[in-house]
């Protein structure tokens, strides 16, 4: 099953099973990097204001059904199994042949309506103006992080043509918030399709990072400042927790003016200040989101970072917060600091089809070495294949075959057949690099979440 394009089956399947996408309030979520951060930072602030909030990500991390979430927390599998085979028995007995994709939005969908959620935040999964997504009437905002290159054989090849299609979740007079922009003219594209809808545009500003509380973070919150923790990693997600309080501002504002619980007993912001600040920080403090600048302790290698970094965007921002990482070590006194330092020893596996070579030009430094692995088959996405490692591989030979001999070069960039092999032979480069000159090296595993998934698997992390 590969993947589809277009909103006709998704349209009859809804119709055959009672559109349940109707029964609830929903947040649309688009762009190209930062979606899951930011519908995680406004399914937990909205969470802890005593809503019952459903959370639908694409793809899913593990499981399928981990894509769908209430309360912050994943489907019970029962749940899920009962929607699935409803939507599976409608689509089989009307032949629709609906992509896997759409059976699964159409799943996440009806779970919702069962579980009677009152609002839904749905990422996009592909695009936008005909995701599977794309087929809700009540949406009480639409939302937009970055936007840059991805996904070109079916959305486009210049940033045009991607926020031309992303923008196709607009909905007439729904509120539009977006994302500081890289490429201004994603930018002008937005702006332009909200007034074409008569929607509310709100051009969101960075938050700035707090003067005196480290990982906290400053904005404005129904025209007042507004502080609040920072949980995630890295300076984008000044930005994208910046998205999420402008879209909460906007939907609790909404939800206030049609009394619904537990807003219906107030007439404004002003009249509960206090205890809606409250709950918001508390919700934000909360947040996770992971493979996403993730730091973990691995039983074999020690302090490890994950990252999905799939994209040049992407990469970029990995590197910028390396960077960052790494100078601020040197900046320390403490004898207990982390004695990380370059070379960096990367674990890099990619989904085939992304740009390879630029990501590895971004990311990869000459004296830098490379554990070239293949990531397990993602369950349900048989359309899915990873970069064999040979060709990460002679990627990086090719690229530096006149710095290093031959022998040089096999022995920085190395291919497994699996990552768990990758991290047994990490354990020797990291003993002898200590003995070596007292340094252990900065571990970055990075180049697709479908990699990120595989360390969760190996190490039986819950998520």
């Amino acid at each position: 099953m590969s993947i589809k394009i277009g909103l006709e089956r998704s349209i009859k399947l809804l119709q055959l099973i009672g559109n349940p996408q109707n029964n609830f309030k929903i947040i649309h979520v688009g762009g190209t990097n930062g979606k899951g951060s930011i519908s995680s930072f406004i399914g937990s602030m909205l969470n802890s204001c005593s809503l019952k909030i459903g959370r639908y990500n694409s793809p899913h991390f593990i499981h399928e059904y981990d894509s769908i979430r209430i309360h912050e927390k994943t489907i019970s599998k029962q749940c899920y199994d009962k929607a699935r085979e409803i939507v599976v028995q409608a689509n089989n007995t009307h032949n629709l042949k609906a992509s896997q994709f759409e059976l699964l939005t159409a799943t996440a969908f009806l779970c919702f309506s069962m579980e009677k959620v009152d609002v839904a935040i749905i990422e996009v999964g592909l695009g936008g103006r005909l995701d599977a997504t794309n087929v809700c009437s009540n949406s009480l905002a639409s939302v937009f992080s970055s936007i840059g290159i991805d996904h070109q054989t079916f959305l486009g090849n210049t940033v045009e043509e991607i926020a031309s299609e992303k923008s196709g979740i607009i909905k007439d007079n729904v509120p539009v918030i977006i994302a500081p922009q890289f490429y201004k003219s994603a930018k002008e594209i937005l702006c332009h399709q909200a007034e074409e809808h008569h929607s509310p545009c709100y051009l969101v500003s960075t938050s700035r990072k707090h003067p005196t509380k480290p990982n906290w973070a400053i904005n404005t919150f129904f025209g007042q400042d507004f502080e609040y923790p920072l949980p995630l990693q890295g300076g984008f997600q000044l930005d994208n927790s910046a998205v999420a309080v402008k879209t909460v501002e906007i939907v609790i504002k909404q939800l206030i003016e049609q009394k619904i619980k537990p807003f219906s007993s107030i007439s404004s912001y002003q009249e509960n200040k206090k205890s809606i600040d409250e709950k918001l920080i508390k919700g934000l403090s909360e947040v996770k989101w992971p493979g996403r600048l993730e730091w973990l302790v691995h039983p074999k290698c020690g302090k490890v970072l994950l990252d999905g970094a799939h994209n040049v965007d992407c990469a970029i921002a990995l590197k910028r917060y390396i960077d960052e990482y790494l100078e601020n070590l040197k900046k320390l006194n403490s004898k207990d600091k982390d004695n990380y330092s370059r070379p960096i020893q990367w674990i890099f596996g990619m989904t085939q089809g992304k740009d390879l070579d630029k990501v590895l030009d971004i990311l990869v430094s000459p004296e830098d070495s490379v554990f070239c692995v293949p990531f397990r088959q993602p369950e349900q996405m048989t359309w899915i294949y990873c970069t064999p490692p040979n060709t990460i591989k002679e990627t990086l030979v090719n690229k530096y075959k006149q710095q290093f001999s031959e022998s040089e070069l096999n022995e920085k960039y190395k291919t497994f057949n699996n990552v768990l092999d990758a991290f047994e032979e990490l354990k020797e480069v990291r003993e002898k690099r200590i003995q070596k000159d007292g340094t252990t090296p900065l571990v970055v595993v990075c180049g697709s979440l479908y990699l990120v998934a595989d360390i969760y698997q190996s190490l039986l992390l819950a998520y």
